[in-house]
């Protein structure tokens, strides 16, 4: 490694190995600045693969990229426009808006006898601890591949809502197709008043190739049981199992009212799918 070695001897407290600066470009810094050029707020040894720069988020790599001009300064290569521009084979400037964010590591070895490498390694650690959570204050996944699935399940479940103001046995007298395909993960339902008896309901579907002679068959195996006293299903102690989840674009689902507790009002139904 280019540059003064040192041992570094660590008595307490946070040593930091890298400096950090991020610049977003307004008028301000192209009137004061000379093209693309970009100077440190800190000095890097040339030639020891100390810095990292990025651009909009891409980072740019020593030589291609970027170009070190010395130990205070780089120069930013952000290719030429293209042949059918009308500035063609001329350099591609910074224009407001643009961010530029750059880390320059310390000359130093660790205590253990790391190096930059090293400490690239333990900062990407902690980034991917960081990302296993939203706020600082959530617990982490246990995984970051389990928060992205997370994040991938959030984005992919819609609903069919089916509503009943007056909650009485039996069958409805609508039914609502699905707009989309896909697999039936869960079903909710919650009264809007509480009956003092349990309210049990089941969902039924009809294929779409039977809408003109409907045959309806329960999707559950284990119905909806909203208990008394209870506005919501998720409080039973018995939770719906769903046993049919395929969903077919048309297909139609409606409720059959098994039992209805004694003042319950305001039946809200929620057929909760991936798709």
């Amino acid at each position: 490694m280019a540059g003064t070695k040192m041992r570094l001897q660590r008595y307490g407290g946070e040593v930091t190995h890298r400096h950090e600066q991020e610049i977003i470009v307004d008028q301000n810094f192209l009137d004061t600045n000379n093209g693309l050029y970009i100077t440190l707020t800190h000095p890097y040894v040339m030639g020891s693969n100390m810095l990292d720069v990025y651009y909009n988020g891409q980072r740019l790599s020593e030589g291609g990229g970027y170009e070190e001009i010395d130990p205070n300064t780089i120069r930013l290569d952000l290719g030429v426009y293209p042949p059918i521009h009308k500035q063609a084979g001329q350099p591609v400037p910074l224009f407001i808006g643009d961010e530029i964010y750059i880390t320059a590591w310390k000359a130093e070895y660790l205590q253990s006898g790391g190096n930059i490498d090293t400490l690239r390694f333990l900062a990407l650690e902690e980034e991917i601890i960081e990302a296993r959570k939203f706020n600082p204050t959530d617990t982490p996944f246990n995984r970051l591949d389990d928060r992205l699935d997370y994040i991938q399940d959030r984005a992919t479940l819609r609903a069919i809502v089916l509503v009943l103001p007056k909650v009485k046995l039996g069958t409805t007298d609508f039914d609502v197709p699905a707009p989309f395909s896909g697999k039936v993960s869960h079903v909710l339902a919650k009264l809007g008043t509480a009956g003092t008896e349990d309210t049990v309901v089941k969902v039924e579907r009809c294929i779409t190739a039977n809408l003109e002679n409907p045959t309806w068959t329960n999707i559950l195996s284990t119905d909806i049981t909203i208990e008394a006293g209870n506005r919501a299903s998720k409080s039973s102690q018995q939770q719906p199992v769903v046993s049919v989840t395929d969903v077919s674009v048309n297909d139609s689902y409606r409720l059959y009212v098994d039992k209805v507790g004694a003042g319950a009002k305001g039946l809200v139904v929620e057929i909760v799918i991936y798709t």
